[in-house]
């Protein structure tokens, strides 16, 4: 809890009665290296704060090719924006890569919250205004990059975590093929 407290201080002042609020409305959860936090079809409607660990988000293909579009890091938020705001099941899983702990609050709690304390859903807005902003960023990378910068990309953003994510996921986050990451690992070890 204190992890978003610290992380929502940085931006902006809250009183001890948002601090009580927010942790009134905040499940905290410690998951498991492999634990699904949403699956396929559901109609979870959560925020999620990776308070630490590391968490991925992707959709599975009828045949199982998965596409990831998003991991997450500490202090970093990840959901299925689709299924939160809409009244779509979700077409997503969420997947825990090492053990982390997240902190969850439901939609309907924050809206609340929004009402009650309007400087947090500014808050909020400039965060998901800086979400939209990394992932147009994102789709223009995948489709301009060459697959060397994408994973050039990848490293900047992810460095410390470039050994814990397995190679396929991260082919996948790139959109190239496993066979074409460990290319560009040869030929970035040799320089």
């Amino acid at each position: 809890m204190n992890e978003l407290i610290d992380y929502i201080k940085k931006s902006i002042p809250i009183s001890n009665e948002v601090e009580e609020r927010l942790e009134e409305i905040i499940t905290e959860k410690k998951v498991m290296k492999g634990e699904m936090i949403l699956s396929e079809n559901s109609q979870k409607k959560e925020h999620i704060f990776v308070a630490s660990g590391c968490l991925r988000s992707f959709y599975q293909t009828d045949n199982g090719k998965e596409h990831t579009l998003q991991f997450a890091i500490k202090n970093w938020w990840i959901s299925d924006y689709t299924t939160l705001y809409t009244n779509e099941k979700s077409k997503l899983y969420i997947e825990s890569l090492s053990h982390s702990k997240v902190l969850i609050i439901e939609k309907e709690k924050i809206e609340k919250l929004y009402k009650d304390y309007p400087q947090f859903e500014s808050f909020q807005r400039k965060n998901f205004e800086r979400r939209i902003t990394t992932l147009q960023k994102r789709i223009l990378n995948l489709l301009t990059l060459t697959a060397l910068e994408k994973y050039n990309q990848f490293i900047h953003d992810y460095s410390m975590f470039e050994k814990v994510i397995p190679n396929y996921q991260i082919a996948s986050y790139l959109g190239i093929t496993p066979e074409s990451l460990s290319r560009i690992r040869k030929e970035k070890a040799k320089k």
